[in-house]
């Protein structure tokens, strides 16, 4: 799990959360402006937003319409005490500060609806419920048939898969007189994940037999 946490950058040891969500396995971006946390969130497309306003001299609302109006539908974990509780909204999970038990258990709660979301590779991250793709900070949109393949070719990355096994689990066909379609829909693929679709270096053909994803391209 990928999180995003935004807090001031004088804060002590004791009050950051930094070690701590580390402690617990997660990877952990800091941001400590709201121009760096949207940027942030822009280009990394984190699981969750952890705010510990502790000693932050911003609030809350100063940042989350902006991450909100790119519809990532990230959930938000906000450490403070009572008085923050009227900037946050349903469904935000507040948790006291020092609390750590609380915040474990906030943590798990707010990433539960977050596994298997995300699909992260070496420049390209593939977004499993919005069927969308991350790459050089720009977004591009999947039809389902674009997601169901895609999926596939990375699931078996760095394997060579036929023309067949792809018809038969995109496609749900054994009919292969006619590909045109599984080739038209490769080259919309390379238009979103490629720099230079005419040159791919991500989703390669093997002339005769099929195609191939291979994580680290060249």
């Amino acid at each position: 799990m990928h999180v995003l946490l935004i807090e001031n950058n004088n804060l002590d040891q004791s009050e950051s959360l930094l070690g701590n969500l580390k402690d617990q396995g997660y990877q952990v971006v800091t941001s400590f402006t709201p121009e760096a946390a949207v940027e942030t969130t822009k280009t990394l497309w984190p699981n969750l937003i952890v705010f510990n306003s502790t000693n932050t001299p911003f609030s809350l609302a100063s940042f989350q319409q902006a991450i909100d109006e790119m519809q990532l539908n990230i959930p938000y974990l906000v450490v403070g005490d009572k008085t923050i509780a009227t900037q946050i909204g349903a469904d935000t999970i507040l948790v006291a500060p020092g609390k750590l038990q609380q915040l474990t258990q906030g943590l798990k709660k707010a990433t539960a609806t977050q596994k298997n979301r995300f699909v992260r590779l070496p420049g390209l991250t593939l977004d499993c419920y919005r069927h969308q793709v991350l790459r050089d900070g720009q977004i591009y949109s999947l039809t389902p048939k674009e997601f169901k393949l895609l999926y596939l070719l990375v699931s078996r990355h760095d394997t060579i898969l036929s023309r067949k096994t792809i018809m038969q689990e995109v496609w749900e066909t054994d009919y292969l007189g006619d590909t045109r379609t599984l080739d038209v829909h490769i080259r919309w693929i390379r238009e979103k994940i490629e720099e230079n679709p005419s040159r791919p270096q991500r989703l390669i053909t093997i002339r005769g037999t099929g195609y191939r994803f291979t994580l680290n391209p060249e």
